[in-house]
């Protein structure tokens, strides 16, 4: 990293205020500490961001950065909103809930079958009303977003392509970086500061975290773990870093160095539940009533499980793990829990 500019958490919350946003999510999500895990691990206090609890179509960490995607499409006026996800992607149930309380029409394009039993996610995508279709691949789900853009212009609507919309890094880690400055004011008025974070990360949000634990007069460590092998995400996360610190000049540039990362909580492959996952899953449920997802927040708990139980932290150190959401999945992998 290089030396930070010396910004106030004024000058931060008035740089991110330069961009445009929309009222969608709720924020100042509550702040739990987690005793009775803590307890159990014999380790740190632990400290979740329900994040999980940010409103929208059950929340998740996609309504924050929504805020500012969604601002910027609305640039374009449009009455429709396409775009192209994962068949049980979270990003896809927020755009559609943040879509509706915009009043836009939404048009999903999964990549996938549709499955005999409708579950997860796309369950909640078609309880909001959300026109869906399904692609077999990449190519073809981009062939899709075009055409069905195509057919609502013919048709006399405006469409916006959110896959298009070049906010989408951006977004994610200004709402992070708003995120960890939340974060810490509310241990702050406990008369706490935070030693480490965790959170699941394919780049984005962590980008965020760590612009903050440059900026913050408040030392902590940020630790990401990945769900997915598709990235490089030391190098992803530093290049959305410094595209963010240049979008809304904080002045500081990231070094891929100085990301923290571990890629070895994954599992298998990308979207499927891990045993460690699926223990970090009922070990928050089991001793918080804290529902994590298998896929996401799951192999997240797990790394930090892993982390408390190989001793690396004190008793008394402050560790806050951050609950992006994800909850429907859990209905999905229902066979996992019965």
């Amino acid at each position: 990293m290089t030396e930070p500019a010396r910004l106030s958490v004024a000058d931060i919350r008035e740089r991110i205020a330069r961009l445009p946003r929309l009222d969608i999510a709720l924020k100042n999500t509550p702040l739990e500490e987690a005793k009775n895990l803590s307890k159990l691990l014999g380790g740190p206090r632990i400290f979740v961001k329900r994040d999980d609890l940010t409103g929208v179509a059950l929340g998740g960490n996609k309504l924050r950065n929504l805020e500012f995607r969604m601002a910027h499409a609305m640039k374009d006026a449009p009455d429709t909103v396409i775009v192209g996800l994962d068949l049980q992607s979270n990003s896809a149930r927020q755009t559609v809930g943040a879509c509706n309380k915009l009043g836009l029409k939404t048009i999903l394009v999964l990549e996938g079958k549709r499955p005999n039993m409708v579950q997860g996610n796309l369950l909640v995508d078609y309880l909001l009303g959300a026109d869906v279709h399904f692609a077999d691949d990449r190519d073809h789900q981009r062939r899709l977003l075009d055409s069905l853009a195509a057919d609502v212009r013919k048709a006399g609507g405006r469409p916006h392509i959110l896959n298009d919309n070049p906010m989408f890094d951006v977004a994610s880690a200004v709402a992070y970086l708003e995120t960890t400055i939340e974060i810490v004011d509310q241990l702050a008025a406990l008369g706490l500061k935070p030693n480490c974070f965790y959170m699941s990360s394919s780049g984005k949000g962590q980008a965020g975290m760590v612009l903050a634990q440059k900026l913050l007069d408040v030392p902590f460590v940020m630790h990401g773990v990945t769900a997915t092998d598709e990235f490089h995400i030391p190098s992803r996360t530093a290049a959305i870093a410094n595209e963010t610190s240049k979008a809304i000049d904080l002045g500081i540039e990231i070094a891929e160095s100085d990301i923290v990362n571990f890629d070895g909580f994954v599992g298998k492959a990308y979207g499927v539940p891990s045993d460690a996952g699926n223990e970090a899953v009922r070990i928050f449920a089991r001793t918080e009533g804290i529902v994590l997802d298998p896929i996401y927040t799951g192999k997240a708990a797990a790394g930090l499980i892993a982390h408390i139980r190989e001793g690396r932290f004190a008793k008394d150190d402050v560790v806050v793990f951050v609950h992006t959401g994800g909850t429907p999945a859990i209905f999905t992998w229902n066979s996992l829990w019965a």
